[in-house]
């Protein structure tokens, strides 16, 4: 195998991560130069091939033990060539990942070519603000600064990508609503007139007025959004959930952080509170929330609560990571396909089995693919696809 461009740098900070003395700068170094490289074209001599399937092995059992389950020790890295040695390394480099079959054991890692590389970026701060008069803004391309006088409020958008209201000099009796949405592939933060501060996922949409007024603060949303509320108890917060089912459903706040997460396409709606105290109902059922509880609403209407052992895991996403504890392959790639805008497609029965990890989600598509072949799942990217074949 020829060596690639920067091989004695790349083996040098290889070492280094493996030895735990890398600096931030030098391992930022590493994982780009291990994206930029296209590891398809990477042939290997019989010996090397039988040496990177052991350290990628080496690798999740490597990232077990880092997470806290037994394993034998890691093998160094000193014997093998860089492009081969930054390849595993790449497993922890996007985060520790690791594969699990449901009953705990760890996977083999499967002998099949990695997938074409893909030039699909993650997603980004992009979005479009619809006015009261259904004007549109398409917020990727507005420059910072005042976008438009809404009702009682000025709308700006922050250097930060975050779009605010504030009371505008001359207040108005028209109330008047904005709505804000995200494509798949993007996400937004907005402040609301009363300070609340409003996370939204791709793929998703919040509905609120300009300027709150009258006995209660009302928005709507469709998909995915963290709210951060501000405390008012003279005038209480509710978000009406649309979209997910035909069964209306509402949370009732007063100062808190939650979570909701009611896309269309998932099994159940899920309310998750950080802090403070929420009251999700419906014409059938209802559920008042402690900090690090969750609900769950079916689409036919039924509600259950649970406690929720990490709640950084469901707001992983308002942090810019992905992160799963025993997730299901079809959990795993949902969101993928959101933040991606890519299709996913399965060839075969579903597998069962389970993925926990954490990654970034600056993490490209080629990167995300590179880090799930590793791991052991067969698949495939054509265009804006990505098909999974049962093992």
């Amino acid at each position: 195998m020829t060596d690639l461009p920067n091989s004695q740098k790349i083996r040098e900070l290889s070492q280094k991560w493996m030895d735990g003395t890398i600096s931030p700068e030098e391992r930022i170094f590493l994982f780009n130069w291990y994206d930029s490289f296209d590891d398809t074209q990477l042939e290997l001599d019989p010996q090397e091939a039988r040496l990177f399937n052991q350290l990628q092995q080496d690798m999740l059992k490597d990232i077990r033990e880092r997470l806290g389950h037994s394993s034998p020790p890691m093998r160094k890295l000193g014997f093998l060539r860089p492009a081969a040695a930054a390849a595993a390394i790449f497993l922890l480099a996007a985060g520790t990942w690791y594969f699990t079959r449901s009953k705990g054991r760890p996977a083999t890692v499967a002998a099949t070519s990695p997938s074409p590389r893909q030039d699909i970026g993650p997603g980004s701060d992009k979005a479009t603000l619809t006015l009261a008069d259904g004007s549109t803004i398409n917020l990727d391309n507005a420059s910072a600064g005042s976008l438009a006088t809404q009702g009682g409020a000025q709308v700006s958008k922050a250097g930060d990508n975050r779009i605010t209201y504030t009371a505008a000099t001359t207040p108005s009796e028209e109330k008047t609503y904005n709505i804000l949405t995200t494509p798949k592939g993007g996400q937004y933060r907005l402040t609301l007139q009363d300070g609340t501060q409003v996370w939204l996922n791709a793929g998703s949409s919040i509905r609120y007025p300009t300027a709150f007024s009258g006995k209660e603060r009302r928005v709507e949303i469709t998909g995915e959004a963290y709210f951060d509320v501000a405390r008012n108890p003279g005038m209480p917060f509710r978000v009406a959930v649309k979209g997910f089912s035909s069964t209306p459903a509402e949370i009732d706040v007063l100062g808190t952080r939650f979570n909701v997460n009611a896309y269309s396409d998932e099994p159940e709606m899920r309310t998750t509170l950080l802090e403070g105290a929420v009251r999700l109902a419906t014409p059938a059922a209802s559920a008042t929330l402690r900090p690090d509880q969750q609900a769950f609403l079916g689409s036919s209407g039924e509600m259950r609560t649970a406690h929720v052992p990490d709640a950084d895991e469901v707001i992983a996403w308002k942090e810019g990571a992905f992160e799963f504890d025993h997730a299901e392959i079809t959990t795993v790639m949902r969101q993928i396909s959101r933040w991606y805008d890519v299709e996913i497609i399965y060839q075969g029965p579903v597998t069962a089995d389970r993925f926990s990890g954490r990654f970034s989600r600056r993490t490209s598509l080629a990167g995300v693919l590179k880090i799930m072949n590793i791991s052991g799942v067969q698949l495939m990217a054509e265009n804006k696809k990505i098909i999974i074949r049962s093992s």
